[in-house]
């Protein structure tokens, strides 16, 4: 990966999602009581096992420990989970739900 300074030009493409499937994989294949989250709200950063979590038959939503902000969602469906980070939607078809 390059390091980018103040000052640096970047150029950039424009390309379909199947540019970032392997990096997404690669960060998903992991431990994910360890993956850190960063409140947009209060700036507090921790890992997912440290978050509160309100949970019932119809999903998850992960809160902020510090400010209470919802963080995440996780939806289950009928056909796999959905997953919402702010107005981003994932969906994960086939998956334990």
């Amino acid at each position: 990966m390059v390091k980018v300074k103040p000052g640096d030009t970047v150029e950039s493409v424009i390309v379909d999602g199947n540019a970032v499937a392997g990096l997404l994989s690669d960060a998903l294949q992991s431990d994910a009581t360890l993956l850190k989250l960063t409140c947009g709200t209060c700036g507090d950063q921790s890992v997912l096992a440290e978050a509160l979590v309100e949970l019932d038959e119809a999903g998850a939503i992960v809160r902020c420990r510090s400010c209470t902000h919802t963080m995440l969602t996780l939806l289950r469906r009928p056909d796999g989970v959905t997953l919402r980070i702010g107005t981003f939607e994932m969906a994960f078809p086939g998956a334990a739900g």
